[in-house]
Formats: structure tokens, sequence, C-alpha cells
């Protein structure tokens, strides 16, 4: 399944939003990756990935939003990811 996904999406899982945001989270609320929640009881990355990836340009106005382990994510079609902690 895991090379499936790879070969499906035009970013390699290392690359990939989704894991890009997790990493970050773990940054801004200092914690590690595998301390944080998991990101599918949130959003589904697979699916987060795969609308990024069909809207992969910076003249898209596509934006998502969602709360992940305190923090407000704002994810844009060109992949940019914004993390605000809650409460700050």
């Amino acid at each position: 399944m895991l090379e499936q996904r790879m070969s499906n999406t035009s970013r390699s899982i290392e690359t990939a939003v989704s894991t890009k945001l997790v990493q970050r989270v773990a940054a801004v609320t200092d914690q590690t990756v595998t301390e944080l929640p998991p990101l599918y009881e949130t959003i589904d990355p697979e699916a987060l990935d795969a609308v990024i990836d069909s809207a992969a340009t910076d003249e898209s106005s596509l934006k998502v939003q969602f709360t992940y382990s305190g923090c407000q994510i704002s994810v844009s079609g060109a992949g940019a990811v914004r993390i605000e902690r809650d409460g700050c």
C-alpha cells in the first residue's frame, strides 16, 4: 500500500504536506512526532496530500484549515503550511 501511495502522488512521502505539517506541529508544541496524536484522527492525510497536490500552483485559492494537537493549521493550495498555537 505504501508503494502504491508513493506512485500515485507527485511528492515523495518525505515531502508530503501531511508529513511536513506533523513535523512542524511537533516543533511548535515542543514534542516529538511520536508524542502527537495520529493525524488521521483529525483529517485524512492521504486526502489532504491529494487535494494539495491537485491544486499545487502559486495561483490556487484553495485553503484547507483545521485544528490539530492544539494548533490551528492552514494549508494553501501551493503547499504552504501555517501553524498557530491555540491560546497564543
